[in-house]
């Protein structure tokens, strides 16, 4: 499958080095007025499906993500669940619908967020030579984010919000992602070839699946104990699917 970004994609790319996402940001962004003035019956009545995001049930069963929109994290309310920010200061995404405060994206369109993760991992790929789990990782995460460190404590982490694990050691989330493949943080991925087509479908998904479970966050993904690979939330077949083909302009 040869890669061809359509005009709207290539717009979107221009200006990348602007980009940088925190995860801190996304899960803390401001619930709905009058959410505390709700009554239980009134929330369960509008509990909403999260169609496409799956989450971890126990073992390897895996059932639909439901949320009160409400009380659910920014990444969930707009099906922005990998928590992409728009490219740049004043550029969208394609099928992007707005954005909030901080920048994070919003889509109608779950596959829209998934394409754009995708399309932002190849200018990683094209431009940064950015190719493991932890190079990627590092850069859509800065260690200042504090992203993918959930085990280093409050009281440990540096003066501004940052980790100092982070510095040191593969996010947490790069190697929730390699080890899903029998693969080390700094192995290689071999994401994609020269024509930028994906080669290792397995792997993209694989990263994009650790990126979601991290983004929106453990009151609806559950989150593996440090060292252990399984991944607590996925994105399923349809989605992914329709993600690919935007990316090919066939959406």
């Amino acid at each position: 499958m040869a890669y061809s970004p359509n005009k709207a994609t290539c717009a979107a790319v221009m200006a990348l080095t602007l980009f940088s996402a925190s995860a801190a940001l996304a899960q803390q962004d401001a619930a709905m007025p009058g959410a505390q003035q709700r009554s239980a019956d009134e929330r369960t009545a509008e509990e909403q499906t999260a169609r496409g995001l799956l989450a971890r049930q126990g073992g390897n069963a895996f059932g639909p993500v439901t949320y009160e929109p409400d009380n659910a994290p920014f990444a969930l309310r707009n099906n922005n669940w990998v928590a992409i920010k728009g490219p740049n200061i004043t550029g969208e995404w394609p099928g992007q619908t707005g954005a909030n405060r901080h920048g994070f994206a919003r889509f109608n369109d779950p596959a829209y967020s998934i394409s754009s993760f995708i399309e932002l991992m190849r200018v990683y790929h094209d431009r940064h030579n950015a190719k493991s789990a932890a190079e990627i990782l590092r850069r859509y995460s800065p260690s200042g984010d504090c992203s993918g460190a959930p085990s280093l404590p409050p009281e440990e982490r540096r003066d501004g919000g940052g980790c100092v694990e982070n510095q040191t050691n593969a996010p947490v989330t790069a190697t929730r992602a390699a080890r899903a493949v029998g693969l080390a943080p700094s192995d290689d991925l071999d994401l994609f070839g020269p024509n930028g087509e994906i080669k290792h479908r397995d792997r993209v998904r694989a990263l994009i699946d650790a990126v979601v479970t991290q983004e929106v966050g453990a009151s609806h993904c559950p989150q593996p104990p440090r060292g252990e690979s399984w991944i607590g939330c996925k994105v399923d077949d349809d989605v992914y699917a329709r993600a690919v083909d935007l990316l090919d302009g066939n959406g």
